[in-house]
């Protein structure tokens, strides 16, 4: 036997013990996975994604080649940016619809009201519909506490936006978008919305945790955040191949992770994955391994562990293409 996991066997566990259950009901874990035999970590990454993609979990890839990770409302712009705002916004107004006992319509394309389509499909008047939708949109979304205020009004905007479906909503929606990735250069198009605020390194982690609650208001199952650590260990070159790490950059970057491990309560219906190679263990490495952060090893490490026996749910796994079973 081998410490060492098969990636179809790990991923096998992921959805017994997390995606099937744990996370499916609300519970959320960090887990760190390093990479072994030939196996990289986009590798490892797209393996993750993939799996969880087949079995009805939300997946969100962050590449420290690719994203700050040490700034936290770049790391909320990633996530956000790869949300299709649009398709969650009809199944969060489909939940509401049926139960109120509408018949939910087919395909509603983009920019018709979601309201008039139910309405046909139904046979009820198309104002009926839009006050109870709108109703449940006010209940449901607009007092739901568990979202922070400013991402609170903007989803109530999205659904209401998106019962009417007129020209001028969609053209909002699309504003609260840009907002909502940091795309957005003037917080006045907002002021009607009563949105004033940028998402900032102070605000950030409070919206993600409500971008994770909002995909269980829609009965997505739950979600899983992968974060390729590669770019960390290694440091990089910024002008030629992606994100640069200096040492403070890269302690910050550190930091994140252990606050994610130590938040995690504050998280919703969510598996976060650090991936990296072997190299992140070495404590040779003391300037860029977790050697460097003790703070985030102290969690992460597992200093007794059976060297010829994998724990598949253990916070650290070793993870091969042809590991032990």
């Amino acid at each position: 036997m081998s410490e060492v996991l098969g990636l179809d066997t790990w991923l096998g566990y992921l959805s017994d013990e997390y995606f099937g259950s744990y996370t499916a009901h609300g519970g959320a874990a960090v887990k760190f996975a390093v990479v072994e035999d030939g196996l990289s970590t986009r590798d490892l990454t797209e393996g993750i994604r993939a799996h969880s993609a087949r079995v009805g979990v939300t997946p969100f890839v962050i590449d420290s080649r690719e994203v700050k990770v040490h700034m936290i409302d770049r790391f909320f712009f990633a996530c956000a940016a790869q949300v299709p705002w649009g398709a969650l916004t009809d199944f969060v107004l489909r939940r509401f619809a049926s139960e109120e006992g509408f018949l939910l319509p087919g395909v509603v394309a983009p920019g018709q009201s979601f309201a008039h389509a139910v309405a046909e499909s139904s046979g009820v008047e198309v104002d009926f519909v839009r006050q109870r939708l709108s109703q449940r949109v006010h209940e449901h979304v607009y007092k739901d506490r568990a979202m922070v205020r400013d991402f609170r009004l903007a989803m109530t905007c999205l659904c209401q936006n998106r019962v009417t479906g007129a020209a001028a909503a969609t053209a909002d929606s699309a504003v609260i978008e840009q907002w909502l990735t940091g795309r957005l250069t003037r917080m006045s198009e907002l002021k009607q919305k009563f949105i004033y605020t940028k998402v900032n390194r102070t605000n950030a982690r409070q919206h993600l945790e409500s971008l994770l609650h909002w995909i269980r208001v829609a009965r997505i199952p739950g979600s899983v955040l992968i974060i390729d650590l590669d770019r960390l260990v290694d440091g990089g070159n910024g002008q030629v191949d992606g994100e640069r790490y200096t040492r403070t950059a890269l302690l910050d970057a550190y930091e994140v992770l252990r606050q994610f491990i130590d938040s995690i309560d504050d998280l919703e219906g969510v598996l976060i994955v650090g991936v990296a190679r072997p190299s992140i263990l070495d404590p040779d490495r003391r300037s860029r391994g977790l050697v460097a952060y003790q703070a985030l090893r102290n969690r992460v490490y597992d200093e007794v562990r059976d060297k010829a026996h994998a724990n598949p749910v253990g916070s650290l796994v070793r993870i091969g293409e042809q590991g032990g079973s």
